[in-house]
């Protein structure tokens, strides 16, 4: 009885491909010719078995890699890494095709590009020495075999750590049209770790941000910074430490260790509640103990916060309700201030003091009944794990 193929001829390791999930311990190419001794005992129809460069479905990819395999193993050379996989891109001509076929055989087989990237990353483990690695590969090899081109992609590699920064116009991140002469903390960090890793490019994911003019003092803020696509991966991280903090710039890092994207995840989610010492000017003097019964006012108490119009153009217009768990007077003179502040994680400081026309309320500025100005800000701790609110 005539069955109709999709095609007038495979070879034998497509043949055996289509019955890949039956029986173990047989290549592809041993599992076709047993397949078609038992077609022919059987009397069943098969297309013409030909050499694997006239297949109608592989065209001989498969032979080929040999050929890959040196190909490759010429490309990866400089690059650092531990482990790799392998992929493939095949024409969807060539996938439609073998899947018809297999549909006709019984629909029991493996893809092209699953026995592909098998038998390359077999072929590349023996040459290179190294193992793959199926989750989390250092280097990820695609083979295009529409076009005869190989594509590398490495992981990145994931550095944590704590930035302090000692400079009042230093932006955490780059600006994103890049045309601005300015520093920033990402590129401080990590262009020396750029130049390390020979990476495409570099990303700082930060906990949280401080504003360009605050200075990040006392126990730092937590980071990852992130090197795209690197060459190298072994960074030595007491030189990468002094390499950024001798440059004198204004950024110093500290605690680094290697880590995973994951940590990127948990920084982000993390809320910790920070202390901050801020100076101030009253519009006029307002006497000691006018201050001192409006900070106590506020010591302990909610405020209410509409997005500041400072940021209104960029965040949803909303009202938060902010704790600020305690206030102390440092320093004052005249109608100037110094004041620590312990306050609830996600807290607009500056409006606190100055209350933004009237957006945050109570602010110091309504309960001294004149303008404040904030002169400078510092974050001097974020208390991580910690619980500051007692109120809690």
């Amino acid at each position: 009885m005539a069955t109709d193929f999709p095609v007038d001829s495979v070879c034998s390791r497509c043949l055996g491909r289509s019955y890949a999930k039956v029986g173990s311990g047989f290549s592809n190419i041993v599992r076709g010719r047993i397949v078609e001794f038992v077609f022919h005992i059987l009397g069943l129809d098969l297309p013409d078995i030909v050499e694997e460069g006239s297949c109608k479905i592989c065209s001989g990819s498969l032979s080929d890699l040999d050929r890959y395999t040196l190909a490759i193993a010429g490309r990866v050379s400089g690059y650092e890494f531990s482990n790799f996989l392998v992929g493939s891109t095949f024409d969807r001509e060539v996938l439609s095709v073998e899947g018809s076929f297999q549909e006709v055989m019984g629909g029991l087989g493996e893809s092209i590009k699953k026995e592909f990237n098998r038998e390359c990353g077999k072929s590349l483990s023996e040459t290179l020495k190294k193992e793959v690695e199926f989750l989390n590969p250092d280097l990820t090899i695609i083979v295009d075999l529409r076009y005869d081109s190989i594509a590398l992609q490495t992981s990145s590699v994931y550095i944590s750590g704590t930035y302090r920064k000692t400079r009042r116009d230093l932006p955490q991140t780059r600006w994103i049209h890049g045309d601005h002469p300015g520093d920033s903390v990402e590129e401080i960090v990590g262009i020396p770790l750029q130049e390390m890793t020979a990476s495409e490019n570099f990303f700082l994911h930060g906990a949280g941000r401080e504003d360009v003019d605050v200075r990040m003092l006392g126990n730092g803020r937590q980071f990852v910074i992130e090197a795209y696509h690197p060459v190298k991966r072994a960074v030595d991280l007491d030189r990468f430490r002094e390499t950024v903090n001798g440059s004198g710039r204004g950024v110093e890092i500290s605690n680094l260790s290697f880590c995973d994207v994951s940590l990127i995840r948990k920084i982000k989610a993390d809320t910790n509640d920070k202390t901050y010492r801020a100076r101030v000017e009253f519009d006029s003097f307002p006497g000691e103990e006018k201050v001192r019964s409006a900070i106590e006012i506020m010591a302990g108490k909610i405020i209410y916060q509409r997005t500041p119009l400072r940021v209104a153009s960029r965040r949803s217009d909303l009202i938060r309700e902010r704790r600020i768990i305690s206030i102390e007077l440092e320093d004052f003179h005249g109608n100037l201030a110094t004041l620590i502040v312990t306050a609830q994680s996600g807290t607009y400081i500056k409006e606190m003091l100055n209350g933004d026309n009237g957006r945050t309320e109570p602010s110091l500025s309504s309960l001294c009944e004149m303008p404040v100005r904030v002169l400078e800000l510092d974050v001097i701790m974020i208390h991580r794990g910690e619980n500051t609110d007692k109120n809690v």
